[in-house]
């Protein structure tokens, strides 16, 4: 991640301060168990030291006007923050919507539309006092009562929210009791809500544009009061945005003030990594993200173009066991299988040291994660052969195993294109599994399908990854809350419906000591791993690639931030 400028540095440290002293105690520990990490955290965000500029560019004045292009792997789903899900879409979502609050370098919340709050002693009343000069891009006025009309959209119904409802926990209401006042109550005390504030999934829209349309048409016409605007979307090929002229309410985290230095932002879909890369260096586009793995090194190398690699926190990509099948029902089954996949081996093979293996539900990067679930369990086969023989399911005539008249055969759903090789980790674990006599199919399917798949259960395992500020990220994988039902989204792919695991979720959630919540965030993934409910596969790194351009910074969550970005003087 690019670092501040001190001067925006200093500012976000004084507004911190400032607001420190009058925080409760629940708030204050929220921070620090945020700042535990922030070592950690800022490597990660920093690429890990592989961040590049071509010489030339380092401190160069940015120039107004141009247009630029980011070239990005697979289509959209959904521009509407309270509704969608996908990290793909939140890249473009960010440039679209305000948030309430940004984190700083320190990974502190600081004032955006919010300009400050206040929070009550109990932990479940929260006190915003708004900006009053943001105009959303419909012309319409930000005020309180858009805040509150934000928090209600996400919770109703209607709007089938996948994340972002997730995000606001135990919200319980908002009340706006004047133009610049938002009151927003919880039913219980939770840790993560400033922090979640800042996701690109709780920006906010505007109410005007979204009651004139429905859900469907506003996903695709989105209207927030971010610098850049919707101009046009061609579905499977680019989402065109443009300056908004009247913005002047950047976060102090941003690099200059008012409008966007570009005139015009453009998202082009190009799933063939080849041809991304060759639009770059022919300047066709001017960034492209997820550069392939094998290319990485020498993309670093070239002296006209700039690398960034962005380790993301919150879950990294598990392969999830749907639990409510049998027989993955049996735990030990669950595990007999997981000895029987060579994930290591699996990482190192299609990715050259790019990303990192994974190993529990939560990345490295993230508050709470447990080091000691490293190394847990490991790649044998030929104990997995043995404890599916100890449960009756033995070796039939055609190599497959089976047990009462029934094959062992398991349905294992992935997405296509092929983002981040997971259709090749995909065919990884069914050479393995298929070595221990266990049969997997595997279903690619785009988008549209195979989320109907994973809304019905039609599957046995299915890969996801969540990119979160916080450990509560946990409730959306592991919360009954959040099991897929037909017509309704929801992260717990593996089904998981264990009153102790919840329990140990919600907890963590309320608990206002760091060092306590960090303790029940570490025995929730140690349940995890203990189930085997998941298996981590790696840690989900983006990667970036520009040339002819300069500012690109990264927020929080590892998202491309292109307001300060500039074409550069040729």
């Amino acid at each position: 991640m690019d670092s501040d400028s001190s001067a925006s540095s200093r500012s976000a440290l004084h507004y911190s301060a400032a607001h420190h002293a009058r925080l409760p105690q629940l708030a204050r520990a929220a921070f620090a168990a945020v700042a535990v990490l922030t070592a950690l955290v800022l490597a990660a965000c920093s690429g890990g030291g592989t961040s590049s500029s071509p010489p030339g560019n380092a401190g160069s004045a940015a120039t107004s006007g141009g247009s630029a292009t980011f070239a990005v792997d697979t289509p959209f789903v959904s521009f509407d923050p309270n509704v969608a899900a996908a990290a793909q879409d939140a890249r473009v979502m960010r440039q679209i919507y305000d948030s309430l609050v940004a984190l700083n370098a320190d990974r502190q919340p600081v004032g955006w539309l919010a300009k400050s709050w206040k929070v009550s002693d109990d932990g479940k009343t929260y006190t915003f006092t708004l900006r009053d000069d943001v105009k959303f891009q419909d012309g319409s006025k930000f005020d309180a009562a858009a805040v509150c009309f934000n928090l209600n959209r996400i919770v109703d119904p209607k709007s089938a929210s996948i994340y972002a409802v997730s995000l606001i926990g135990p919200y319980q209401s908002c009340r706006a009791t004047n133009a610049t006042t938002a009151v927003v109550k919880l039913k219980t005390a939770y840790a993560p809500f400033l922090y979640n504030l800042s996701s690109p999934f709780l920006g906010m829209v505007s109410p005007k544009s979204a009651k004139s349309m429905s859900l469907a048409a506003f996903a695709l016409h989105p209207v927030g009061s971010g610098p850049f605007k919707f101009s046009s979307y061609t579905p499977n090929d680019r989402i065109v945005l443009v300056k908004n002229p009247d913005y002047d309410w950047a976060p102090s985290t941003a690099k200059h003030t008012g409008p966007a230095h570009l005139d015009k932002l453009t998202f082009q879909i190009i799933p063939d990594a080849t041809v991304r890369i060759g639009s770059l260096r022919n300047g066709s586009v001017q960034a492209i993200g997820n550069v392939p793995e094998n290319q990485a090194a020498v993309i670093k190398k070239d002296p006209t173009l700039s690398f960034y690699a962005q380790a993301q926190s919150g879950s990294p990509f598990q392969l999830n066991f749907n639990t409510s099948h049998a027989p993955l029902n049996d735990p030990a089954v669950r595990k007999a299988i997981r000895e029987g996949m060579d994930v290591g081996s699996a990482v190192k093979a299609l990715y050259f040291g790019v990303y990192q293996r994974a190993w529990g539900p939560l990345a490295p990067t993230t508050a709470g994660y447990d080091k000691s679930l490293e190394n847990s369990f490991s790649y044998d086969p030929a104990a997995a052969k043995k404890a599916l023989d100890d449960l009756g399911w033995k070796v039939g005539p055609n190599g497959i195993r089976q047990k009462d008249g029934k094959q062992l055969t398991l349905t294992y759903v992935e997405g296509a294109p092929n983002r981040e090789k997971r259709q090749d980790i995909a065919q990884f674990m069914k050479d393995n599994l298929k070595a221990i006599g266990v049969n997997v199919n595997v279903v690619l399917q785009q988008s549209a399908p195979l989320q109907t798949t994973l809304q019905n259960g039609d599957y046995d395992i299915a890969g996801l990854s969540l990119v979160s500020v916080d450990p509560n990220v946990l409730y959306s994988l592991y919360s009954p809350e959040f099991i897929p039902k037909p017509g309704r989204s929801g992260f717990d792919f593996t089904h998981a419906d264990d009153k102790q695991l919840s329990s140990e979720i919600l907890k963590a959630q309320q608990e206002s000591d760091p060092a306590s919540r960090d303790k029940l965030y570490q025995q929730v993934q140690q349940q995890v791993v203990d189930q085997a409910l998941s298996v981590g596969i790696y840690v989900p790194t983006y990667t970036v690639a520009t040339s002819g351009i300069t500012g690109l910074r990264f927020d929080a969550e590892g998202y491309p931030v292109l307001y300060d970005v500039s074409l550069t003087k040729s």
